[in-house]
């Protein structure tokens, strides 16, 4: 109750700013619901279906909360790209599109909304009334003539996924001639980003064709090109970021070992020998902060791994855009569109190798997972320097492939991994409305819209990872791609001919300290670096493997609706009423043909070798198996796959059907009053199904003042591809280990059922003269309430789970019974569980599941306000749009019978679990926008407040910062169709508030880019 009244002062004291001097003696008739920012009030709009109802009619005398965003408005900014756009929008959460490894690279480029900050997959995307792809890549930017949003759930018109609301893009009805435009940013430190757009039109009042094609590209703006990003880099300076520094890296402490036994078996001591002394550390103090390392142990020199990373990578985005728009007679309209986007981002840098969570030794875990016999020259080399001498092999307590010193085989561009990302999008449309005209007698008014809308998305995009047996071969001497020697020893996994180590095409890896010169990104020397030591690029490729893979998705949707006005006249008017059907289909399919990653290879090491599992124990192949069972090999029953990250991916299938009927009224009670009533009955296959509705009303109380409100429900289905019991493993970064990476199985519950909402909304609309004659001013404040149940997703963060584990002081493990923590059942222990361990270096993965989970209920209040104004000689508006959350709070939830959480307040917060969902409590934009004849100046004020870090502990950033900037425009438009436009962005040169994340800020929430200058020039001919 106290958080309610807390919102409503903040709205109560923003009202009152906006009001201040509203003359009540005039106002317009109507006031206007849909509003459109930064535009007269008292716009004049044809009939059409407006968003968020099947009935047509004008935004102004519609009951939904609607803002409609012109491309002139748009013209005005500096015509921002998408994800700029996405960005301001005050209703929207988290964006993807940024550069964020961490967020999933394949996200990069790909634009996806987010209104009310409850997810992407809420937000239902439209382009022209019709379903299109999330990945707003193939929306045509030149051609469209204005954006709508409705700001409420929507899935009583237009089915599942609008729970949060709806982008709708409208192209526009009509264009003749040509119109080429371009655009140029200036970012310090790089490039810039450019674009390119060209747009055509021809035809008659009756027919009209028009096409467009653009360009997009980015250029790399590199991390440590920006200061924010440094104050991560120096680990002995109070308050430094600690999110981009791992503990798993090449500088390792090394075990010397003994003999190896004659028979290997499942312990690190059973395959490897005995260890004949204590770890031997690969590097000192010194040493390890000459290549910019921190000393943790003498096992550890952490690394920082951000000097590898980009804050931009260059991306190229293609759009073309065509639409036949005809009258085929007097009652009939054909509207015909097809658009292509794709993004290519060629590389998507992130660390020089993956860390090891697990590997090919037979025993589970990360650590000792390699060894290193001491025929390996290197390894004999490391003995002698270190004065050791008895040691037969030596084998790493953890180990990274590449981290200091970086990975310069995989691109001439970068030191760290490059991913690569392709996305396609297509979209096919077709439709007749219309109505059926004298034919149909006394139905000759009612109309009709049949259209059938096509979409695939065609996704590509790499994710290399280390082959871990491939490593342990190369360790042994037998690396390299032309590496043909035979194995002599079925007893053991791998090659095993020591006459044939490193002779021939067969290589050695080297993996210690004097492997490389320095790190090469900060230009710091490596003392232990021995010339001529250096692994081969030839070598480390052969020991990555891209991981490809390419998603095929579509969907084909059929609709049809009819509507009219009918029945007894009301004193409103008639009865409008609008009925139709539905018909989807959806088809995804996953394609790999690389036997490592598409499951052909279950195990760490593939078919062909063999391995003993102790004495009197025969050679066989490894294959998934408990490791109780006597034929266990080192594979457990997950198939775990060679990669020593990430899982194998096999290819799938999968299909859906839904059907739908639904219906909507809209009876004008009163001229002032009209009331809305619509229902939907939805069926899937799978035999889930839903049945949905929603009521909206507006009263225009008493000339400048109107009433609106709806109240309504809303479902959503599981993802499209959603397999019951499939294992998708990723890497998470868990603050208990120290921040590190590490493995986590998602497994997909088998019970899953549709996700529900309940929506509620309701307004006040003021339109009215200003303080004089001339003026004009307009305020809407809407409340809305979101309340979502069995939301699907992980019902329980890997953070979560691990937090509930080591519990202790500390993150230390308090029980290792796992009748009082079910949840231990879920750890990957690197060697089993002992009270008092801590999180750090002790396991190297978890698991978690995907599900029904908890639900989300969220409210505040929408504001806009709008005051016009003549001066000199030309018109000034004044425009204040804002969102004010008074609540965000996710509810309870359990796994495996342990009450993981309580529920959890995520206003005002970071909300980091692996990466940022921040939820900040305000979000404004505030406009003056001068206008005089050809010439407009438009000065922009963009608020985000401030959200806290919620981790425990002191945080980097944890306070947050308000986010703050300032943008200018001038536009000015010349004789002979040429207008000129010139836009500073971030005047004040800001930074983005910082966070300790990997890049040192929230890139779902601010950029990283500073100020910017910007051109653009356009001619129409």
């Amino acid at each position: 109750m106290m958080r309610a009244l807390y919102g409503a002062s903040s709205v109560a004291v923003l009202i009152s700013l906006m009001s201040v001097g509203m003359p009540g003696s005039a106002w317009a008739q109507a006031g206007a619901s849909a509003a459109t920012p930064g535009s007269s009030a008292g716009a004049q709009l044809d009939e059409v279906v407006v968003t968020g109802s099947l009935i047509r009619g004008t935004p102004l005398d519609a009951a939904l909360p609607v803002e409609v965003y012109s491309n002139e408005e748009l013209e005005r900014r500096g015509a921002p790209s998408a994800l700029e756009f996405a960005k301001t929008l005050t209703i929207s959460g988290p964006i993807t599109g940024e550069s964020y490894y961490f967020g999933g690279p394949a996200l990069t480029g790909s634009v996806q909304f987010n209104l009310r900050g409850i997810g992407a997959n809420k937000t239902l995307t439209l382009l022209n009334g019709r379903r299109m792809n999330a990945n707003t890549a193939n929306i045509p930017s030149i051609a469209l003539a204005r954006t709508e949003i409705l700001k409420e759930g929507a899935a009583v018109t237009y089915g599942a996924d609008a729970t949060g609301g709806v982008v709708n893009f409208i192209t526009r009805d009509h264009f003749e001639g040509l119109q080429v435009e371009g655009q140029y940013k200036q970012i310090s430190g790089s490039r810039g980003d450019y674009s390119l757009g060209v747009m055509g039109g021809t035809g008659s009042d009756r027919v009209n064709f028009l096409w467009s094609a653009e360009y997009e590209h980015r250029s790399r703006l590199h991390a440590l090109d920006r200061d924010f990003t440094h104050a991560s880099l120096d680990p002995t300076r109070a308050g430094y970021n600690p999110a981009p520094w791992s503990t798993l890296t090449n500088l390792a402490g090394w075990i010397p070992r003994g003999a190896l036994p004659a028979i290997p078996s499942a312990t690190d001591v059973g395959e490897f020998g005995p260890a004949v002394g204590g770890i031997v550390s690969d590097f000192t103090p010194a040493s390890c902060a000459a290549v910019g390392g921190r000393y943790d142990n003498n096992f550890t020199c952490a690394y920082n791994y951000i000097p590898y990373y980009n804050l931009v990578e260059p991306t190229d985005t293609y759009r073309a855009y065509a639409q036949l728009n005809a009258d085929v007679t007097d009652n009939m309209k054909f509207h015909f569109d097809v658009s292509y986007g794709q993004v290519t981002v060629p590389e998507i840098f992130g660390s020089p190798a993956q860390p090891i969570s697990r590997g090919p030794a037979l025993a589970t875990g990360a650590v000792n997972q390699l060894y290193v016999p001491i025929t390996n020259p290197y390894a004999a080399a490391f003995a002698a320097s270190k004065g050791i001498t008895g040691a037969q092999g030596f084998t790493p307590v953890t180990y990274r492939l590449l981290g200091h010193g970086g990975n310069s085989a995989l691109s001439s561009n970068g030191f760290g991994v490059p991913d690569r990302v392709e996305n396609q999008m297509w979209r096919v449309s077709a439709g007749l409305r219309g109505t059926l005209g004298e034919w149909a007698s006394f139905a000759r008014d009612v109309g009709y819209d049949f259209a059938v809308t096509y979409n695939q998305a065609n996704s590509f995009n790499t994710h290399p990872d280390t082959v871990g047996f491939r490593l342990q071969q190369a360790l042994n001497g037998f690396g390299g791609p032309g590496c043909q020697a035979p194995d002599l020893d079925p007893n053991r996994f791998g090659t095993q001919n020591p006459a044939a180590a490193g002779q021939g095409a067969c290589q050695w890896w080297n993996p210690f300290a004097s492997s490389f010169a320095g790190q090469p990104v900060r230009g710091l020397a490596n003392p232990n670096y021995v010339a001529g030591s250096e692994n081969s690029a030839e070598l480390t490729r052969w020991l990555f493997n891209p991981r490809g893979i390419e998603t095929v998705s579509s969907d084909l949707t059929v609709d049809l609706v009819f509507d009219g006005r009918s029945g007894p006249r009301l004193p409103g008017g008639q009865v409008g009423w609008a009925v139709g059907a539905q018909a989807r289909a959806f088809e995804s399919r996953q394609n790999n043909s690389d036997p490592l990653f598409n499951g052909t290879v279950q195990c760490e090491w593939p078919r062909g070798t063999t391995s003993a599992n102790g004495p009197g124990s025969l050679p066989m192949e490894a294959n998934p198996l408990p490791t109780t069972d006597p034929n266990f090999r080192g594979c457990t029953p997950d198939a775990p796959g060679p990669f020593v990250l990430f899982a194998p991916d096999p290819p799938d299938y999968a299909d859906r059907q839904q059907y739908s009927v639904f219906a909507e009224v809209d009876i004008p009670i009163l001229d002032t009053l009209n009331v809305q009533a619509a229902v939907r009955r939805e069926e899937f296959s799978g035999g889930l199904g839903a049945t949905v509705y929603k009521l909206a009303g507006k009263w225009n109380v008493w000339g400048p003042l109107s009433l609106r409100g709806s109240y309504g429900t809303n479902y959503q289905t599981p993802p499209v591809g959603t397999i019951p019991g499939s294992v998708v493993v990723n890497a998470r970064t868990i603050t208990v280990a120290g921040g590190n990476w590490l493995a986590v199985n998602f497994i997909t519950d088998a019970g899953l059922k549709p996700e529900t909402a309940k929506t509620w909304n309701a307004g006040v609309i003021w339109q009215s003269r200003g303080l004089m004659d001339g003026h004009t001013f307009r305020a809407i404040v809407d409340y809305f309430d979101i309340r979502t149940q069995d939301e699907i997703g992980q019902v329980a963060d890997p953070n979560q789970i691990a937090s509930l584990v080591f519990n202790g002081p500390g993150g230390t493990i308090t029980t290792c019974d796992p009748a009082r923590q079910p949840l231990l059942q879920r750890i990957t222990f690197n060697a089993g569980c002992a009270v008092g361990m801590s999180g750090v270096g002790t396991f190297s993965g978890l698991s978690t599941l995907v599900g029904n989970g908890p639900g989300q209920t969220t409210n505040g209040f929408d504001i806009q306000a709008d005051y016009t104004l003549p001066v000199g000689n030309g018109d000034l508006s004044l425009n204040l749009t804002a969102t004010r959350v008074t609540e965000l709070r996710t509810g309870p939830t359990s796994l495996d019978g342990v009450v993981v959480s309580t529920g959890d307040d995520r206003l005002g917060t970071l909300n980091f679990a692996t990466f940022a969902q921040a939820a900040p409590k305000l979000r404004a934009n505030l406009a003056a926008n001068y206008s005089l004849g050809r010439q407009n100046l438009r000065v922009g004020v963009n608020y985000v407040s401030a959200v806290t870090d919620e981790r425990p502990g002191i945080q980097y950033g944890e306070e947050g910062e308000d986010w703050i900037t300032v943008d200018l425009t001038y536009r000015v438009e010349l004789a002979n169709e040429l207008a000129l436009t010139a836009s500073v962005a971030n005047l004040f040169d800001r930074d983005p508030p910082p966070a300790q994340e990997e890049l040192g800020y929230d890139p779902f929430l601010a950029n990283p880019l500073g100020r910017t200058f910007e051109i653009g020039i356009r001619k129409t001919f």
